[in-house]
């Protein structure tokens, strides 16, 4: 995939920000989206993702303050002990192709990825283990972007 001008302009602004606490990924069933949405609104500081949709209710947050939420037993499945990485750096909703190639590095490198979108920037979770080379692997690619 050739990347545009406007996504590797993007990229050589782009800092990343690696949240300090290990994080849940969890699935609950849609009946359980208030007790989820009350304890994300709880959860000052800190990456929190919350998805609905038909099926499932994801939920990324803080390890311990899941655990503290009583979600734990409710949830279908939790994985983890993830990371969240943030590109910081305020994406034109427009941009075409900004995250393929960290993507495609990350795959490269074997790091495992779960993307997560706000509306003005990315996030990744990654396996704690696979942290160091995940932050490895995009601090290269924003160099290359920033002197290509």
């Amino acid at each position: 995939m050739k990347l545009t001008a406007a996504a590797r302009r993007a990229w050589a602004a782009t800092r990343l920000r690696v949240w300090p606490a290990r994080y849940a990924f969890a699935t609950l069933k849609p009946r359980e989206a208030p007790a989820v949405f009350a304890a994300a609104a709880t959860m000052k500081r800190a990456f929190v993702s919350v998805i609905v949709e038909g099926a499932e209710v994801s939920l990324t947050a803080p390890w311990r303050a899941f655990a503290r939420s009583g979600l734990g037993p409710r949830a279908e499945s939790v994985a983890g002990r993830y990371r969240v990485i943030t590109f910081d750096v305020a994406l034109d909703l427009e941009l075409v192709g900004y995250l393929a190639p960290a993507a495609e590095r990350l795959a490269q490198a074997g790091v495992s990825i779960v993307p997560q979108c706000g509306y003005r920037t990315d996030h990744l979770l990654v396996r704690e283990q696979d942290l160091p080379r995940a932050v490895e692997t995009l601090e290269a690619w924003i160099a290359a972007c920033q002197n290509p």
